[in-house]
């Protein structure tokens, strides 16, 4: 992969990633009524789907930062690749936590709102996490390789 390519993709996965964030806020403030609606379903729907299409990109992604980006991350900081492996871990969870609350939401209903809701907020908040580590390890692994 080109560094033109890796870089064009690296904020095409960022930017995917904030809007996934900006539309999971969505469930977890609707998630307060007392009944979840056809619009709540379909946001939450579309909410797991745009916090899945990063993580796919960013698995894709991977084995050229690791070819080609980290060794050159690690020599300026090691704090900073570190870091980057913490977002990944942070990622993950917010995946996991968005989908069970998507699971929660079709399979409880009701019932299990008040979950739903505990889930998608605590993805939601994994996920600003993410975001904000990304944006601040994205300004220092900068790819040199050519």
């Amino acid at each position: 992969m080109t560094p033109a390519m890796y870089a064009l993709l690296e904020r095409l996965h960022g930017h995917l990633g904030w809007l996934g964030l900006a539309v999971l806020l969505h469930p977890v403030i609707t998630l307060r009524r007392s009944v979840i609606t056809r619009r709540c379903r379909l946001s939450v729907i579309l909410a797991a789907m745009l916090i899945s299409a990063p993580s796919i990109l960013g698995w894709w992604l991977y084995p050229t930062y690791r070819q080609q980006v980290k060794p050159s991350l690690i020599m300026r900081s090691e704090n900073w690749a570190l870091a980057f492996e913490t977002k990944e871990h942070l990622a993950w969870f917010a995946l996991v936590l968005t989908w069970s609350g998507v699971m929660t939401v079709f399979l409880a209903g009701n019932q299990g709102r008040r979950v739903a809701r505990m889930l998608l907020g605590c993805a939601f908040v994994c996920g600003l996490i993410v975001g904000v580590l990304g944006v601040l390890i994205a300004g220092q692994a900068h790819p040199g390789w050519q």
